[in-house]
């Protein structure tokens, strides 16, 4: 009976954190956002963009937070994708943004 009560703590702990750890990559992917949607009118938006990923991906990286095969980096690349071909950029962003939103609250 103690076994079994130790276990299910240790999975809902384990779960717990990738828990935050999920909603800490998409606090962090709303801050970059918010700072793209914020300059959207940018005259240089492309190297814009791949200036503020990069910059996500950085504080991703230094937090040790995961960064493959989540949603929270498909968006981004989805975005710059978009913004690369050059055809509906502020939707692309305006998009990235809002996702952002709804996932982080």
């Amino acid at each position: 009976m103690i076994y079994n009560s130790l276990t299910k703590d240790k999975h809902r702990t384990i779960a717990y954190h990738q828990k935050w750890l999920h909603d800490e990559c998409w606090r962090a992917s709303l801050k970059y956002s918010s700072q793209l949607n914020k300059n959207i009118n940018n005259k240089d938006l492309t190297n814009l963009c791949y200036s503020i990923y990069g910059q996500y991906m950085n504080e991703l990286k230094g937090r040790d937070l995961p960064m493959k095969n989540n949603n929270y980096i498909q968006i981004w690349k989805t975005m710059l994708n978009t913004v690369k071909r050059g055809n509906h950029s502020l939707m692309a962003i305006k998009l990235l943004h809002q996702t952002n939103l709804q996932r982080s609250s």
